[in-house]
């Protein structure tokens, strides 16, 4: 395995060299140097990550919100206090960041651009922004703001499984009730010639249904697929990586002359870009050997941010594309999550001292990280980890290809 810092280089360009090709291929000067802007702050974002998550480590260790690695269980490192929900920095990061590119959107770009490079002289020119693009960033921004809230107090008070499962219903309603986009769907061309449905159909209140349900899915679907280093941010951060490469593909292409879809992924590219920087920089603690724990806070905030990006970007089918590990997870831990059958506190493999591998109990529990040991066999933490990013990756790529091989089929 290489070291611990080659693998975390080899993740991040492996994750943002696509679309930072893509963003060079942005031929609309205005809307390269929105993005341009966003990921100036998005890398400030990865810079005070870095810098808060100690300082938000010491204060949680201090206050004994604070855990053991159980899969170092009987070794030195097993026994070492690891500080929780150090997610709280990411997620306070990553709302600062989209609260200052708010500021500076309200400014002309270009004239922005020019002011800078000038020496900050000259006047600059405010940019008139629509009502509800201010609606649905506010929107947004509270809806994750919430959830933040909500993923602390479960690092804190411990919610039971059941509870956790609705919370974020009450993180979205600040997005369903502000949300001022088209309820409506394309119809896929096969269901149309056997359902007689039109090409074009109204949901109306089945569609923020959805959306509502999206959010449930996204933000508890991180949360349950858990349990080793580096396996929540690193999914975070691979999936906010393929949201940002889908978001500039399109940008790049003929949608991004149309102001109804160039707009919902610029939305959705604010978004996904300081998700993926922050995330990055919790990965420098939190990567095998992990020096904290990201706890709910940090899985929560995750999916709701995913959530929010596919929402308002209106590309739900294919961020669903993206999380197929997660949809598994999920189905495949159903019988457990809705008490069909036994589900321990922690569904994690056991640690052999002996030989530092991970295995599945004699009865494994039904998730994607004890399948994946069934087989392919023990193997290290790092390992695991590896093997189940690079699945993750692998499906955002096949999500890619099914794009592709569907275009002009499907709808």
């Amino acid at each position: 395995m290489p070291s611990r810092e080659a693998q975390l280089l080899l993740l991040a360009l492996a994750g943002l060299s696509g679309p930072a090709y893509f963003l060079f291929q942005i031929q609309d000067q205005k809307t390269f140097r929105s993005i341009l802007f966003s990921a100036l702050v998005s890398i400030a974002g990865f810079a005070a990550t870095k810098w808060l998550l100690p300082v938000v480590a010491r204060k949680t260790l201090a206050r004994g919100i604070c855990g053991k690695d159980l899969n170092k269980k009987g070794t030195p490192a097993g026994e070492t206090p690891i500080p929780e929900s150090a997610g709280l920095a990411p997620a306070a990061v990553f709302l600062l960041c989209i609260i200052c590119f708010e500021l500076i959107h309200y400014y002309d770009i270009n004239s922005l651009v020019h002011w800078v490079s000038s020496g900050f002289r000259g006047q600059l020119q405010l940019e008139l922004l629509p009502d509800s693009w201010l609606v649905d960033y506010n929107a947004a921004l509270a809806s994750i703001g919430f959830m933040v809230f909500l993923g602390f107090a479960d690092d804190v008070l411990d919610i039971p499984w059941r509870v956790k499962l609705v919370l974020p219903l009450f993180a979205a309603l600040p997005l369903l009730v502000a949300y001022s986009g088209g309820t409506g769907v394309a119809v896929p061309k096969p269901l149309q010639a056997a359902l007689g449905l039109p090409g074009f159909l109204e949901l109306g209140l089945l569609y923020k249904a959805y959306m509502v349900l999206l959010s449930i899915f996204c933000t508890n679907s991180i949360n349950i697929l858990a349990g080793v280093n580096g396996l929540e941010a690193g999914q975070t951060f691979i999936v906010a990586c393929a949201m940002l490469l889908h978001n500039l593909v399109t940008l790049a292409g003929h949608a991004g002359s149309v102001p109804e879809v160039r707009d919902g992924h610029l939305f959705s590219v604010y978004l996904s870009l300081p998700l993926a920087a922050t995330s990055l920089g919790l990965l420098v603690f939190n990567w095998y050997p992990s020096t904290v724990f990201v706890g709910d806070t940090f899985t929560y905030f995750a999916g709701m941010t995913i959530a929010v990006a596919g929402i308002l970007g209106h590309f739900s089918e294919t961020l669903l594309l993206f999380l197929i590990p997660q949809v598994f997870n999920f189905l495949y831990s159903v019988p457990q999550l809705f008490g069909l059958v036994f589900c321990p506190r922690h569904r994690l493999p056991v640690f052999d001292p002996a030989t530092g591998l991970l295995r599945p109990k004699d009865a494994p529990d039904w998730n994607l990280v004890n399948l994946t040991l069934q087989l392919f066999g023990p193997c290290s933490e790092n390992t695991l980890c590896v093997r189940i990013l690079a699945m993750q990756g692998a499906c955002c790529a096949l999500g890619f290809g099914v794009r592709w091989a569907l275009a002009g089929v499907y709808k």
